[in-house]
């Protein structure tokens, strides 16, 4: 029978332990970065994918939703002007030449 050693500097583990903390790295700022998450959340998908690492990502990356617009909410409407974004947007008052 083979006989099977764990050696941690074979090249197949430091290529997984690289890809592991890559991608736990990319969870980690995909969590922090969330929206929709408030502390509690955020705390709790933190000790989950911390302490079971390999079921908390994959749990992450399944059960969390995106942050994504759905498709059929109502578009953002075109400036009504070339002040759009001041709160000079809607007055119709307002002109562009200050000495008028």
């Amino acid at each position: 029978m083979p006989e099977f050693k764990f050696i941690s500097s074979d090249p197949f583990w430091i290529t997984a332990w690289i890809l592991y903390a890559l991608i736990y790295c990319a969870v980690l700022a995909y969590l922090l970065n969330r929206r929709r998450f408030g502390t509690q959340e955020r705390i709790l998908w933190f000790l989950v994918t911390t302490f079971a690492p390999v079921i908390g990502i994959v749990l992450f990356l399944l059960i969390s939703e995106d942050d994504k617009v759905p498709g059929n909410a109502p578009k953002s409407r075109a400036p009504l002007s070339d002040t759009s974004g001041t709160p000079w947007q809607n007055n119709p008052g307002h002109t562009k030449d200050p000495t008028s």
